[in-house]
């Protein structure tokens, strides 16, 4: 099953039998069969036809919009799952605070543990006392998350992890970018945009993970509720940020598979990847995804690994059991 990006501004989809067909013009870009999509994701200014939409409805495949910039704008999905009970308990969880705050040390936990796998992998080949101190400190913190009694302060101590690790983070590009600090709205250089860009597209696969399994996205357990924000997706997103997006983002950066030419500066707007630097980040982000490891003797991508951990955070919902989330080894 593959996921469709759609890029090319001015463009439409249309349906022809059981395909898609991507067009501009008289000139058909790209077709595929419906069996075999699982996430069609447009880009910007891209139009999809009636028969089209209502197609993919009915063959259950999730349609994600996103700006030209890869802002998420919305998300066409099938009538979520019929299993009422499941959302209702789901709901029930959300005002347990004492099930949230267990659920939500193991996740922050998770993150910290990943950041630091992150620091260390780049210290074994590239020795630095600063990512040394860096690793010490994300320790410490991730010491302190049990002893947290409220979500508040465990907040408190995943950000200040978040500044540690960021801190760190510059000295592991080595390029002609720089990065000094974490920037979001807007990203103010080429490392924040990809990181930006690569987060938001991971959560609209999160966000269709947990759509799958029943779960409403909405609903989360770290993350509070807040109007059009998919909170349950991002608590999922904060244990692939570093396996995934980050690594990802010093591989392509270090490799100088994206340069400052792939990248455009709007000023006060931000820095932006240009349309060949999506392409090229598109390739690579979906290599990152498909690409088989092992894990636990078993042969997975990070795809399924998406929609296991999705599964096992239904499960604790439902049962208000413990969930264990992903650490690369």
């Amino acid at each position: 099953m593959k996921t469709l990006y759609v890029k090319e501004q001015g463009a439409g989809v249309r349906r022809s039998g059981q395909r898609l067909l991507v067009y501009k013009g008289e000139q058909v870009l790209e077709t595929v069969r419906m069996r075999d999509l699982e996430r069609l994701v447009l880009l910007g200014s891209i139009e999809v036809s009636a028969s089209a939409q209502a197609a993919l409805l009915e063959a259950g495949i999730e349609t994600v919009l996103l700006s030209f910039h890869g802002k998420f704008r919305g998300r066409l999905f099938p009538a979520e799952g019929r299993n009422v009970f499941l959302r209702l308990e789901q709901f029930r969880r959300y005002e347990d605070m004492a099930f949230r705050l267990k659920i939500a040390r193991t996740i922050v936990d998770g993150k910290i543990r990943n950041a630091r796998v992150v620091l260390q992998r780049h210290q074994r080949n590239h020795p630095n006392e600063a990512l040394l101190a860096a690793m010490a400190r994300l320790e410490r913190s991730r010491e302190s998350v049990p002893s947290q009694n409220s979500l508040e302060t465990l907040l408190g101590v995943e950000g200040e992890a978040a500044r540690t690790y960021f801190a760190a983070f510059g000295s592991m590009v080595r390029s002609e970018f720089t990065f000094t600090t974490r920037s979001r709205r807007p990203p103010r250089d080429p490392a924040n945009a990809l990181l930006s860009f690569g987060y938001t597209l991971l959560t609209t696969e999160l966000t269709g993970a947990v759509a799958a399994q029943g779960l409403d996205p909405y609903v989360g357990v770290l993350h509070e509720l807040d109007y059009g924000r998919p909170s349950l997706a991002l608590d999922l997103l904060e244990e692939f940020r570093q396996p995934i997006i980050d690594r990802l983002t010093l591989s392509l950066i270090n490799r100088n598979v994206l340069q400052r030419s792939h990248f455009e500066e709007r000023g006060e707007g931000g820095v932006w990847l240009n349309d060949e630097g999506r392409v090229r980040f598109l390739d690579f982000y979906h290599r990152a995804l498909e690409t088989p490891f092992e894990e636990n003797g078993t042969s997975m991508t990070y795809r399924d690994l998406l929609l296991r951990q999705a599964g096992r955070l239904r499960e604790s919902l439902m049962t208000a059991g413990d969930y264990l989330p992903f650490t690369p080894r």
